[in-house]
C-alpha cells in the first residue's frame, strides 16, 4: 500500500474533525486556553513530588500516591478511573534510618544512600574497609578473599573518573542535532537523538538487561553474606556529590537481599579508595533501618477513560501513559513525575473543555517500569496476548495509538516514530498548529527503555516523545537529586497542552493511525 500523501491526510482529518459541531481551530483554542491560561499542571507534579514521592514499586507509598491519582481522575469527571494489578512477588522496602561514616584515620562524614530492597544493619557497626576493585571473576574473588571478610565493609569498584565539569550540566537539543534527526532514514542511525537508540527486541532486552545484566552481582552478594561481610559502598560516575543508588533489582520475595549496601558520592569513594590502596584500612561506622515486607495489592496501574462519542468508533482507543513508579533516594520529579503529571493533565483539559472525542482515550500510569516495564507488560499480556506467542486478542487492534512520556521534564520538541515511516504524514498535518512551539520535529529513529517498547512488540504504533534533555541524564536521573527544583513550569505547560491537542485529533480521525509496513 503506498504511504498516505498529505492531501490525503488533510482530507480525512477535515472530515473527522467537527465533532459537535465544532471546528478544529475551535476545539483546539479551548484546549490552548485551559492547557496555558488554567493549567494545572504544576500543582500536579508538586503533588506528586513533595506529597507522594517517592514511589518504589511494591511501596505503601506507591500505593498512597496511586489512590490520590485514582481520586483526582475521578474528581474531574473523567468517565472510568479504575485499577489493574500487575506483580504478585514484588516486595516493598521502606527507608527508616541511616548513617554512613569513616572515623579512622580522620573523621569523614560520608554522602550516601542506600541501595533499594537491602537489608537492615542491626543497629549499628563498625569496620574497617576492604577494596574489592573487580568481582567479576566469583572464583577468583572466593580464592583471595574466603576466610578474610567478617566483620569488614566492602568497598567494590575502581574509582570513577574525574568530572571537572567543564561541560554544561544542562542543555536543550541544538538545531543542528535538530536537524540530523530529521534527515536521519534508519531507525537506528549511527549518532541517534535519543537515548538507547537501537533496533528494538523486547524479549532480547528484558532478559539481557533486566534479567541478566541487573542480577550480575546476586552470586557475588551471596558470597559477601557467606562470609560475614558487613556492608558495601559503592559509587557511579555521575556530577560533583551527586548519589545515584538505582539499584538493586531484588524486588521479588525469592530474590537475594544483599547486606548493607550504599552508594556514596565519587568524591567520598575516591579518598577511601586511595586511602586502601595505600596500605590505610579506613574504618567504617554505619547504620541501616529498613522495613520490607509484600503486599500485592499495592502493585497496581491506574487506569482512566474518557469514553468516545462515537457508537462506530468508541471502541476504538487512544493510549497515553507514563511510568508512575520512582526509584526511593528523592521524590521522583522528572522520573517519572513529570510524565505522569502531564498525562494526567491532557486528561484533565479534554475533560475541562468539553470535548468529547470520537474515540475513547485511555491513560495508563504504570507500575514496575524500572525494574522491567512490569507494569505495562502485565497490562499487555492480559490485553493482547502472551510475550512469545503468535495468538494476539481482538484489542490489539482497537488500539490507534500509544503516546508515552518518560525521558524527564524537559519540553516536547516532536516525536520518535519509531520506523513508521507511514505515520510522518500524518503526524505533520496534526503538529502544525503548534509549529512556533517548536515542537514538530519528527525522526524516523528509535528509543527504547520505556513502557511504549512493550506496546512497539504488540504492532501498536507506539511513540515517545522526543524532549530537551535538561539535566535529566547529568543530574536528575535516579539520584538524590530527582526533586521539584529540576522541572521547568512552561516545558510542562507545552507538552501537556500539545499532547491534549495531538491526542484529541487522533482520536477524532476517520481512521486509525497506519501502522509499521
Amino acid at each position: 500500500m503506498a504511504l498516505l500523501t498529505k492531501t490525503t491526510v488533510l482530507a480525512f482529518l477535515l472530515l473527522g474533525l467537527t465533532a459537535n459541531s465544532q471546528t478544529l481551530p475551535q476545539a483546539l483554542a479551548k484546549i490552548n486556553t485551559e492547557g496555558f491560561q488554567k493549567s494545572q499542571v504544576m500543582n500536579l507534579i508538586t503533588d506528586l513530588s513533595d506529597v507522594y514521592g517517592p514511589r518504589l514499586t511494591g511501596t505503601k507509598q506507591y500505593f498512597t500516591a496511586a489512590e490520590w491519582a485514582k481520586q483526582t481522575l475521578e474528581n474531574w469527571g473523567v468517565d472510568k478511573v479504575y485499577f489493574e494489578k500487575y506483580c504478585d512477588d514484588c516486595m516493598g522496602w521502606e527507608l527508616k534510618s541511616f548513617n554512613v561514616e569513616m572515623t579512622e584515620p580522620a573523621y569523614m562524614k560520608i554522602q550516601a544512600y542506600p541501595y533499594a530492597w537491602t537489608e537492615s544493619s542491626n543497629g549499628v557497626q563498625t569496620g574497617d574497609l576492604v577494596s574489592i576493585e573487580s568481582y567479576t571473576d566469583l572464583e577468583k574473588i572466593k580464592k583471595q578473599w574466603a576466610g578474610k571478610l567478617k566483620g569488614k565493609t566492602i568497598l567494590i569498584g575502581s574509582n570513577p573518573t574525574q568530572n571537572m565539569l567543564f561541560d554544561a550540566l544542562s542543555s536543550r537539543f541544538t538545531e543542528e542535532q535538530i536537524e540530523q534527526a530529521k534527515k536521519s532514514i534508519v531507525p537506528s542511525p549511527s549518532n541517534p537523538l535519543g537515548p538507547s537508540a537501537g533496533n528494538i527486541d523486547l524479549i532480547k532486552d528484558i532478559e539481557l538487561v533486566f534479567e541478566r545484566i541487573m542480577k550480575k552481582d546476586d552470586a557475588f552478594f551471596a558470597f559477601l553474606k557467606k562470609e560475614g561481610a558487613i556492608n558495601i559502598l559503592a559509587t557511579a560516575p555521575f556530577s560533583p556529590g551527586i548519589l545515584h543508588p538505582s539499584g538493586t533489582y531484588n524486588y521479588k520475595e525469592s530474590s537475594i537481599k544483599p547486606i548493607p549496601y550504599f552508594a556514596i558520592s565519587p568524591e567520598n569513594f575516591g579518598k577511601l579508595k586511595r586511602l586502601s590502596d595505600r596500605g590505610i584500612a579506613p574504618k567504617i561506622k554505619f547504620h541501616l533501618d529498613t522495613d520490607m515486607y509484600l503486599k500485592p495489592e499495592n502493585n497496581v496501574n491506574i487506569l482512566a477513560e474518557i469514553t468516545g462519542s462515537d457508537p462506530k468508533l468508541k471502541d476504538e482507543v487512544v493510549m497515553i501513559g507514563a511510568h508512575f513508579d520512582s526509584w526511593h533516594p528523592a521524590s521522583g520529579s522528572t522520573d517519572n513525575g513529570a510524565g505522569s503529571a502531564v498525562m494526567m493533565e491532557v486528561m484533565r483539559i479534554i475533560k475541562a473543555s468539553g470535548l468529547r472525542p470520537k474515540r475513547t482515550i485511555r491513560i495508563a500510569l504504570w507500575g514496575g517500569e524500572e525494574q522491567g516495564y512490569l507494569g505495562s507488560m502485565a497490562y499487555a499480556e492480559n490485553h493482547f496476548g502472551k510475550l512469545k506467542e503468535t495468538t494476539r486478542k481482538q484489542e490489539v487492534e482497537k488500539i490507534s495509538a500509544y503516546l508515552n512520556m518518560d525521558n524527564g521534564a524537559g519540553q516536547m520538541r516532536g516525536i520518535y516514530l519509531q520506523g513508521n515511516e507511514a505515520v510522518r504524514p500524518v503526524f505533520e498535518e496534526l503538529l502544525k498548529p503548534y509549529a512556533y512551539l517548536d515542537v514538530n520535529t519528527l525522526t524516523i529513529e528509535n528509543t527504547n527503555f520505556t513502557d511504549h517498547d512493550v506496546f512497539d512488540y504488540y504492532k501498536i504504533p507506539a511513540f515517545q516523545l522526543i524532549q530537551d534533555k535538561l539535566n535529566y541524564k547529568t543530574v536528575t536521573h535516579h539520584t538524590n537529586l530527582d526533586v521539584l527544583e529540576y522541572v521547568p513550569e512552561r516545558d510542562m505547560m507545552i507538552n501537556a497542552t500539545v499532547l491534549a491537542a495531538l491526542v484529541y485529533q487522533i482520536a477524532e480521525m476517520d481512521t486509525l493511525l497506519p501502522r509499521e509496513y
